[in-house]
């Protein structure tokens, strides 16, 4: 494959199709689809534009070498991280604190099976992204949860029923933030009292901050929970979300504390795989040279967000709240005008997840990172659901 990947301030095209099909893709390879539907795929949370040219040039490099043997972690990867999270978080941390990882959802898992046990577990608000309330059941250990609430156009936890939750004497609270799916930025007040009620109830914070350069608007600031390290807290990082390289695996946990990072990383051991070369040379790339494309990617996000948003909200029945980060629609439908209105998307070729599936009743959640001609063909199909 030969590219030319050296023209300055390069224009990327989003509106460029890319078929999917027939490259083992998850989202567009489903076998349950019925071939008689052209299904548009909307389910899972990864975005169907190319990627930045210098993650290709990265991948370029290691298949010209032609050697794929186990990798470490280099130390500049590990720099690399250090200043994106003091640049764009407002967070000084040391590299002794990084655990690298293959992923985030195996990085809970460790932490939950780290710090709970049969009888302590895990507190979570719903709806959230369903690893966070299955992993109670893959550690043995209690899980509760509290609802999430409107608070004008956004979705925002009920801090008296979060204490009423801590007082029943969790371990660990799980925290989404941006949150997934709902996407809303916690501000600076919600994670202060976050930090304090955890505080108060000895509970150790870990937070998934996977959507942190997914946020819609930019004068919108993404507040680290390690931002207040005097509360015991892991703190999960990857480029794999926001610059769409989800495939290829590759996370930091960021564990201040020695202790509880050393009770991390023996809850991993023997339960984590090495990092590939080709994570490791991505991640490298996307810290150094992702830059410009998460720039011109995020218009074109809120320009989709803006298209299914006025559709939603011009439809009666249907319901949704302004995204303040991610691509992951999340949308009420009224059961007693659209009934299972999952499964007549389904039958117009629209694949969405059920709420369900994050612990929401009568809720969709919608992924409109595509090209925005498949965006407009799925809405064009769901009005002929709403509109006759």
């Amino acid at each position: 494959m030969s590219l030319d990947r050296n023209m300055p301030n390069k224009r990327y095209d989003f509106d460029q199709i890319i078929d999917r099909r027939q490259t083992h893709s998850f989202k567009w390879d489903n076998v349950t689809y019925p071939a008689h539907l052209d299904m548009l795929p909307m389910p899972v949370a990864d975005m169907d534009f190319q990627v930045a040219d210098e993650i290709l040039q990265a991948l370029d490099r290691i298949t010209a070498h032609g050697i794929l043997g186990y990798s470490i972690v280099p130390e500049s990867l590990k720099i690399a991280a250090q200043h994106k999270i003091e640049r764009d978080y407002s967070w000084n941390t040391s590299l002794d604190s990084q655990v690298w990882i293959p992923g985030i959802v195996p990085g809970i898992t460790a932490a939950c099976a780290a710090l709970t046990n049969e009888k302590e577990g895990i507190i979570t608000a719903v709806p959230v992204y369903h690893p966070f309330h299955l992993v109670a059941g893959w550690v043995n250990c209690p899980l509760i949860t509290f609802e999430m609430i409107k608070n004008g156009d956004r979705w925002t936890y009920d801090f008296e029923d979060f204490e009423r939750g801590l007082q029943k004497g969790p371990k660990v609270f799980l925290l989404c933030n941006p949150h997934n799916p709902g996407g809303t930025v916690f501000n600076e007040s919600e994670i202060k009292r976050i930090v304090e009620l955890c505080a108060k109830y000895n509970v150790t914070i870990v937070s998934d901050e996977i959507h942190a350069d997914l946020r819609l608007y930019p004068q919108s600031e993404h507040i680290s929970i390690g931002r207040f390290e005097k509360q015991p807290m892991i703190s999960f990082f990857a480029t794999s979300k926001a610059f769409n390289t989800a495939g290829l695996g590759g996370a930091v946990a960021v564990i201040p504390d020695a202790a509880l990072r050393d009770k991390f990383t023996k809850a991993s051991a023997g339960f984590f795989s090495m990092l590939s070369r080709h994570s490791i040379e991505v991640m490298l790339a996307t810290y150094a040279h992702g830059e410009e494309w998460l720039a011109q990617l995020l218009p074109y996000l809120r320009a989709n967000h803006d298209l299914l948003f006025d559709f939603v909200r011009s439809t009666p029945g249907l319901a949704m709240q302004p995204l303040e980060a991610t691509y992951l629609a999340w949308i009420e439908y009224d059961e007693t005008l659209w009934g299972d209105f999952q499964q007549k998307c389904w039958d117009v070729g629209v694949h969405v997840l059920r709420g369900e599936q994050f612990k929401g009743r009568n809720f969709i959640r919608l992924n409109f990172a595509c090209p925005r001609a498949i965006l407009e063909k799925a809405i064009e199909r769901m009005k002929s659901i709403t509109h006759g």
